[in-house]
């Protein structure tokens, strides 16, 4: 009995010791692109990125299992809606793609189809039509490179998808991996990048 309860200590204490040693400023910093992230005491964080045409301030919660940096963003924001309606020529598919504001954005449109195929239609504003296609659902990638999630088409008849895509990068239960006392980060697009933030 008195193992498992030393045992149960040091795991308390270890755990203490190791969000504590992850705790600080992590940078990464090159000649047009600087990106940050600071872990503070309380358990939030202040993430910048900063290059020619981003200005980014997000601040979160955060929280560390192992060897994970697992990171919300609060306020908590959506990062795409999609209402589905039937609407229009019922041989075409509309998406009409807006931000929050309901102004209309440029993307990419990724289209899932069929047998796992994936069909990009580039530099699309405001509704992109499609004709005589069946689709399983969809994402979008602004001019930014944010990715939404992937919408799964849940109508049968649907061909009408009202989206409304949040243009500001949103953390929602987004992990990063420490390695060697270093943090790699995740790009806009939800991959691991080949960079490193490194602790001051």
């Amino acid at each position: 009995m008195r193992f498992i309860f030393n045992i149960l200590i040091l795991f308390i204490f270890s755990s203490l010791m190791t969000k504590e040693e992850y705790e600080g400023v992590y940078f990464y910093d090159s000649l047009n692109y600087h990106e940050s992230i600071d872990l503070r005491t309380s358990g939030k964080f202040i993430y910048n990125c900063e290059n020619k045409f981003l200005d980014i301030t997000i601040k979160g919660n955060y929280h560390i299992y192992r060897d994970s940096l697992i990171l919300d963003s609060y306020p908590q924001k959506d990062k795409m809606l999609v209402n589905e309606v039937v609407k229009g020529n019922k041989n075409t598919i509309y998406i009409d793609v807006k931000d929050k504001n309901r102004n209309a954005i440029h993307y990419n449109l990724y289209l899932l189809l069929e047998h796992s195929n994936v069909v990009c239609i580039e530099n699309q504003w405001d509704i992109t039509k499609i004709k005589d296609k069946k689709i399983k659902g969809f994402y979008i990638v602004d001019k930014k490179g944010l990715k939404s999630p992937v919408h799964n088409k849940k109508g049968l008849s649907t061909n009408y998808f009202s989206v409304i895509f949040e243009t500001n990068r949103v953390f929602e239960n987004e992990v990063w991996l420490f390695e060697n006392g270093k943090l790699k980060p995740k790009g806009l697009n939800g991959e691991n990048q080949e960079y490193y933030l490194e602790k001051k």
